[in-house]
């Protein structure tokens, strides 16, 4: 009698041939999406309009109710011209240092960038300070009358606007001594620079308002 072995073909799976190894196409991943530079200073420009509305709107309201006022401002109430003629040239300084460093950036001098940041911010914070003084040294409050209400706005307007940008340039300052930009690539800090010199406009446009354009009394 003949045995014959039965057909294994069916009785075990076969083995999986092996997958072809998949060679490099030469075409690079694309990188994370990063905001474009001139992206983030056009944000910068958006915001600065924006804020300069809000602060058109104070002073249509202090006009507004100046007008109104028989006196402005009142009779009991002296705003000396001392103070702010110190906060309007130590922002002017301040305004040249944050020049400064534009022009040590387009000279790719990473130090000077830095120097003349924290020149500006230290600048920034000693007006912040006097402006705080003129609220102590003021004599009046920010709910006795009209004038006080604006004289407190819009003076706090501007040193809120102040501090911010002084944390903004120590940022600058610190990325700028630690070699982030360069004469080819320094948007960032030119877009936080001009966000401090319009922090300049701002005061000026507080100083014009609240003591040149004041009638004094009625």
């Amino acid at each position: 009698m003949t045995i014959t072995a039965p057909d294994r073909t069916d009785a075990t799976p076969s083995a999986a041939a092996p997958s072809p190894l998949a060679l490099p196409s030469g075409v690079k991943p694309t990188p994370a999406r990063v905001l474009p530079d001139r992206t983030r200073a056009l944000g910068v420009y958006l915001f600065m309009v924006a804020d300069f509305m809000v602060l058109a709107a104070i002073v249509a309201a202090y006009f507004a109710v100046k007008d109104g006022s028989s006196a402005w401002p009142p009779v009991d109430v002296g705003v000396g011209t001392y103070i702010p003629f110190v906060v309007t040239i130590t922002l002017i300084m301040a305004s040249a240092a944050a020049q400064w460093a534009v022009r040590a950036m387009r000279a790719n001098d990473q130090r000077n960038v830095g120097i003349a940041l924290v020149f500006a911010a230290f600048l920034g914070l000693a007006t912040a300070n006097v402006e705080w003084a003129a609220f102590d040294k003021a004599g009046f409050g920010v709910a006795d009358h009209a004038y006080g209400t604006f004289y407190f706005l819009l003076i706090g307007f501007h040193m809120v606007h102040l501090v911010a940008a002084v944390g903004l340039i120590l940022l600058l300052a610190g990325r700028s001594f630690a070699g982030h930009f360069s004469a080819d690539h320094h948007d960032p800090l030119r877009s936080g620079l001009l966000y401090f010199q319009y922090t300049n406009a701002v005061w000026f446009t507080v100083f014009t308002v609240v003591f040149v354009l004041s009638r004094v009394h009625g």
